[in-house]
């Protein structure tokens, strides 16, 4: 299911040595795949959640995971070749502090590469679903912000960053399944304490039909990257201190 984030990543840190840091992590899924890609990386992994540190240590693969508050990262000034935020901002009470932070622990012309979905814009289904009172994706993903694009580039450059390149992502098939997925959820009444992936994987028909339909979604925003969707990929460099 991440596999475009993951492509895209990985092509952002193209040129990228030394040490890189995944902020907001989670179980630790995709710094283990980048780290797995890019073995001369010094990876680090960072959650405030400590039961998802705890399972991310489980099998490490040689990231260095570790309990961590985005808006006070325990790391010294300018640390980090490069800095990986996915799917993070939009739960955050406080988006902007946690970008100074990432400002700060991230070297003068370091990469910062950023996935965030798009559910304030006109482009996305959640915006439109939100004016008749839809509001699951908040009550079971925790997204407490819907941003822009016009807002978030905003933000990134006046937490000193310059944008290099941005892709959009979760186009109309990839907005419907999102939409009908979540939807399910509520009316099942589950709850997803794990992600989709670690849920599904001793379930051979059900993965089956869930690679079929990411191969389908990620193909869409493949060809449609220049087209703006429900998500944006962005490629940023540091360029001055916020801090």
């Amino acid at each position: 299911l991440a596999y475009l984030k993951l492509k895209y990543t990985l092509d952002d840190l193209n040129r990228v040595s030394g040490k890189i840091l995944d902020a907001g992590c989670g179980g630790g899924g995709f710094a283990k795949a980048i780290k797995h890609y890019r073995n001369d990386l010094d990876v680090y992994g960072v959650d405030i959640a400590r039961h998802a540190i705890a399972y991310a240590k489980k099998n490490s693969k040689e990231v260095n995971f570790s309990v961590g508050d985005l808006y006070k990262l325990s790391f010294g000034d300018e640390v980090f070749d490069a800095v990986v935020v996915e799917d993070v901002l939009e739960h955050l009470e406080k988006p902007y502090q946690a970008l100074a932070e990432i400002g700060r622990v991230l070297k003068k012309n370091g990469v910062f590469s950023i996935f965030v979905p798009l559910e304030g814009s006109i482009f996305s289904l959640h915006f439109w679903l939100g004016k008749f009172g839809w509001m699951v994706k908040e009550k079971h993903a925790g997204h407490i912000n819907k941003f822009m694009k016009k807002s978030l580039r905003f933000s990134l450059k006046n937490a000193g960053f310059d944008i290099e390149r941005n892709r959009y992502s979760v186009h109309l098939l990839g907005q419907l399944v999102d939409v009908g997925f979540f939807a399910i959820l509520d009316i099942l009444g589950k709850k997803l304490e794990i992600g989709v992936e670690e849920n599904l994987k001793d379930r051979s028909i059900l993965r089956f039909i869930k690679d079929t339909i990411a191969r389908l979604t990620n193909l869409e925003s493949q060809v449609l990257n220049f087209i703006p969707g429900a998500g944006i990929h962005i490629k940023a460099i540091k360029k001055w201190k916020r801090f």
